[in-house]
């Protein structure tokens, strides 16, 4: 078996593409146990004070995702998520007027590439909505 390596004539642009698209992977698989490992090692050491100040905020903030959370503004304007949007065009095509008063459940499935549409489409303002006619 030969492993074939990408070129060196590839754009920076898809490198930056693709640069964001294995940013939100390492995100999404391997952040949470990168996080658990230090927080504990930081409860194990002599930065104790730290992991139980985390704890305690933890513990105040256990409710907010079923509160709706805390927008960030500056999270959801990276320049990140137009490189990993680029990766995958994408375009929203809205058919309905929803009340904004309301929660909604949507679901995504089959999971795989196209959780990445979902992620896009509800959580960053890097997408483009197009109204039919």
């Amino acid at each position: 078996m030969k492993i074939e390596f990408a070129p060196l004539n590839i754009p920076m642009r898809r490198r930056l593409q693709t640069a964001a698209v294995l940013q939100w992977v390492f995100s999404f698989l391997a952040l949470a146990q990168c996080c658990l490992a230090a927080f504990v090692l930081m409860a194990l050491s002599d930065w104790w004070i730290v992991a139980l100040l985390y704890a305690g905020w933890l513990w105040l903030d256990w409710d907010t995702p079923t509160t709706g959370g805390r927008r960030s503004h500056l999270v959801r304007n990276w320049t990140v998520w137009e490189y990993f949007r680029d990766y995958f065009p994408l375009t929203l095509i809205k058919t309905v007027d929803l009340d904004p008063k309301k929660n909604y459940i949507f679901g995504f499935h089959p999971h795989g590439v196209l959780v990445y549409n979902c992620y896009l489409s509800s959580c960053f303002w890097s997408i483009t909505v197009t109204c039919p006619p």
